[in-house]
């Protein structure tokens, strides 16, 4: 298994590495400067010397000055350990101290002084300068004084390098056990500031340690670091889409358990019935109401899942075109034996066929629980009213126990009014509101005069009547179904 790198490591090392490579360029760059500006104060004071040499030999002599000679050194370059110069007129020596004349001179080019690093005879490095003066007219008595002439002189002084190297090495000394102690100062206290910079992160971490699926509403709390607000934003708005989906599963199973409870008993209760006192019923008759309550529980399932899904954004609603009028017969074949059993009064009222746009599985879910409210809930041998026109679909039963303050209430899930509720537990107009939310359709519940409308509409649909039904707009066939035990 791979070992991923901690936050905190990667920032220090990234800072040390950088810290260490910035002052590592920043001392080279000074030390480099340094010892530019040092070599170039040295070469400006030997040029200042070598002036001063041949302004000393321009000057005429008088009677408390000595006379310049090989033998003698002026004041100025006495303190020197090592020196050399010499003075050249028209090719001929004319100062020199000894052994200048074997070392390699620079030469002065376009009147300028020119510099150069020499070395002697022992091996010591010495910094030479040359530069050309013009002579002035000088009088002696000695026969190796020069004549008067106004030619170009060369003059060169070279002196001990050593002191200069010395010094720039100090200086360089100086500037490694800086940067040194600066790098080792960085590294023992950078791990110490940055986990003193990450304790937001550390008590970050603690936070979301606290939130669990015992307590999905806790939130991060947004005052933090700059730095920080946008992950906790982010974090809550996750969290805040994991309670709702929590909150949708827990609504899915709560729904499941209520909604499958009575077709359980009633299939646990057929099979102990048949186990206890056999009848003598054909066994695939048996088998085939056993079906028919496993598919409605399959269908139940599968449209309070789809149901879940759609509201949690996870798949879109899939329309298909939907024949109501077929749909809406095949409900009443399903509910038919509930009909004779109720001696429900059943009247159809249409208008052509009518094709709508909507998810087949939850259209069916809709219209089914609204069949099933009405045929369980309407009183035995009352009037059962259906139709279906352009983009509307209604259903109106008897309700003698419900008033116009129960309408708002349906609408919640489990709501039920009474202790006898029959097969249902009050998840079906819950369910038919959220279908009809979700297919942009609309759920009208009004209550008048006893009775109980309920009326689905939707835009997403398309009227076929026939030539006959052309005739009668605006007006509906009607036709009873009189349904009897």
């Amino acid at each position: 298994m791979i070992r991923v790198m901690s936050i905190r490591l990667r920032i220090t090392l990234f800072l040390v590495v950088t810290i260490v490579l910035t002052l590592g360029a920043a001392t080279w760059l000074l030390d480099s400067r340094i010892d530019n500006e040092v070599a170039l104060q040295a070469d400006t004071n030997l040029l200042e010397r070598a002036q001063a040499l041949s302004d000393i030999f321009r000057m005429p002599p008088n009677g408390d000055q000595p006379t310049l000679g090989f033998d003698h050194v002026p004041e100025f370059l006495a303190d020197d350990k090592i020196i050399y110069f010499k003075i050249q007129c028209q090719g001929k020596y004319i100062l020199s101290s000894p052994a200048a004349a074997v070392l390699t001179w620079p030469t002065p080019t376009a009147g300028k002084p020119a510099f150069a690093n020499m070395s002697d005879s022992l091996g010591t490095k010495l910094r030479g300068v040359a530069m050309s003066f013009l002579p002035a007219s000088r009088a002696s008595g000695n026969d190796n004084a020069p004549a008067s002439s106004q030619s170009s002189c060369n003059l060169g002084l070279a002196v001990d390098f050593n002191a200069v190297r010395s010094f720039q090495r100090s200086m360089d000394r100086i500037d490694y056990w800086c940067i040194l102690i600066a790098i080792l100062i960085v590294v023992l206290l950078t791990p110490l500031l940055i986990r003193r910079g990450l304790q937001p992160l550390s008590r970050l971490a603690e936070a979301v340690q606290l939130i669990g699926p015992e307590s999905p509403e806790r939130r991060l709390d947004s005052h933090s670091a700059a730095e920080l607000r946008p992950l906790i934003m982010r974090f809550n708005e996750v969290l805040s889409r994991m309670e709702e989906g929590l909150m949708r599963e827990r609504q899915f199973a709560s729904g499941v358990a209520h909604e499958l409870r009575t077709p359980l008993a009633e299939l646990r209760t057929m099979i102990e019935v048949e186990l206890r006192y056999p009848s003598e019923r054909n066994p695939r008759t048996m088998l085939a109401d056993l079906g028919v309550i496993g598919i409605e529980m399959e269908r139940l399932v599968t449209a309070l899942l789809l149901l879940t899904r759609i509201e949690a954004g996870i798949e879109q609603v899939q329309y298909e075109s939907v024949d109501i009028d077929a749909l809406t017969h095949k409900l009443l074949d399903r509910y038919c034996g509930d009909i004779k059993k109720q001696h429900l009064d059943l009247s159809i009222y249409t208008q052509g066929t009518l094709i709508w746009q909507a998810d087949p599985t939850l259209l069916e879910v809709m219209l089914s629980n609204l069949v099933s409210n009405a045929v369980t809930y309407a009183p035995a041998g009352s009037r059962l009213t259906l139709g279906y026109q352009s983009g509307t679909w209604w259903l109106k039963n008897d309700a003698p126990d419900l008033d116009r303050n129960d309408v708002a209430l349906m609408h919640r899930r489990f709501w039920r009014k009474g202790q006898d509720a029959g097969v249902h537990t009050g998840l079906g107009l819950a369910l038919v509101t959220a279908a009809a939310s979700v297919q942009s359709m609309r759920l009208n519940l009004t209550f008048d005069n006893g009775q109980i409308h309920a009326a689905v509409s939707t835009d997403k649909s398309t009227s076929a009547p026939t030539p006959s039904d052309l005739e009668a707009i605006g007006s509906s066939s009607s036709k009873n179904l009189a349904i009897e035990s």
